[in-house]
């Protein structure tokens, strides 16, 4: 008798979204994904993938305009996986929230694992209130892509995937699940790493997502570009990530040190002479689109804030990412 294959949902098939959405195909899974904005371009023509890692790829999966067409009634999913953009929900967390609540016709309780594949801090609370019995997965990415059009997909040279349960001490079935899961992504050939408690790898990324990514918004600069702009910008750039290290220090995170700020700063220094990274911020309001300012920045401002950690340079930023943040979202921006 035939292995029966998991049964996977994709809610966000941008371009993160759709590289995972080949790679659980690849690993044997029965695979959909609800798509928004590129809805109509993948129904008719699939996605096409251009990946320094996989190649050409024509990509072809059933897809869905909304989580309701997804679900018909007896529709069970053993893996929701949520690669949207993060935008928690205010503190206090509503009950339930509006993240939380949307994906409810996809969730089968107390069976279908929820992963999320997503930017920041404080992202998975409201899922975890809302959905208490479900198995929760929490993942950081690194999978530098771009969909260049709706279904069109560039993808370069790196493909990471950083697996965990929320919170870190679960059920034992949880923390198979999150083997399984680690599993079906290599079996894909992807590259995943399971821990114990993946909330250091969170906060190592955040020091580079707020080192970078608003830096480069708001000046609307690549990484190389800002590093060159004057004597002074690289000693700014360290002094953001240290504080991001400081806070982490504080909520028990103390395995991050001057030498980790370092590392990123050097990997960004061996980019000079080319064009550098453009981060997803920088793309976000070159297209006019919302930026994740709460999933990245607010956490770490509010953390410091609680901890009694100063954080001047984060909550400046902040400020100032909220302000063009809000100009997006009304269009205002180039008004």
């Amino acid at each position: 008798m035939a292995e029966r294959k998991p049964k996977v949902l994709l809610f966000g098939s941008g371009a993160i979204g759709t590289i995972y959405v080949y790679i659980l195909q690849q690993a044997g899974c029965d695979v959909s994904a609800v798509c928004r904005s590129n809805y109509e371009a993948a129904k008719a023509n699939g996605f096409h993938i251009t990946s320094a890692i996989f190649g050409t790829i024509h990509l072809v999966c059933p897809v869905y305009p909304d989580l309701t067409t997804a679900c018909p009634p007896g529709t069970v999913y053993d893996y929701l996986i949520i690669t949207t953009k993060s935008f928690p929900s205010p503190i206090p967390i509503p009950s339930p929230s509006p993240a939380a609540a949307l994906v409810a016709p996809a969730i089968t309780p107390s069976h279908t694992t929820i992963v999320l594949i997503q930017n920041g801090l404080l992202i998975e609370e409201e899922y975890a209130a809302t959905y208490p019995e479900n198995p929760l997965l929490s993942c950081v990415v690194y999978l530098p892509s771009t969909q260049t059009a709706p279904g069109v997909i560039d993808m370069g040279e790196l493909e990471l995937l950083e697996i965990g349960t929320f919170p870190a001490v679960a059920p034992e079935g949880w923390k198979a699940r999150a083997e399984e899961f680690g599993a079906l992504i290599r079996r894909g050939n992807g590259t995943a790493h399971v821990y114990d408690d993946v909330q250091v790898q969170r906060w190592k990324k955040l020091v580079l997502n707020c080192g970078w990514n608003p830096v480069c918004a708001l000046s609307r600069s690549r990484d190389v570009a800002v590093l060159q702009a004057c004597g002074e910008a690289e000693g700014y750039v360290r002094g953001v990530m240290m504080e991001v290290v400081k806070v982490a220090g504080r909520c028990g995170y103390g395995m991050m040190d001057g030498g980790t700020v370092e590392g990123v700063l050097a990997r960004a220094k061996e980019r000079l002479g080319t064009r550098g990274i453009e981060p997803s911020m920088l793309a976000d309001v070159r297209g006019g689109r919302r930026m994740e300012v709460e999933a990245i920045l607010g956490g770490v401002v509010r953390l410091g804030r609680e901890k009694g950690v100063e954080v001047p340079r984060l909550e400046g930023l902040y400020v100032l990412m909220k302000a063009l943040d809000g100009r997006v979202e009304d269009g205002s921006l180039y008004a």
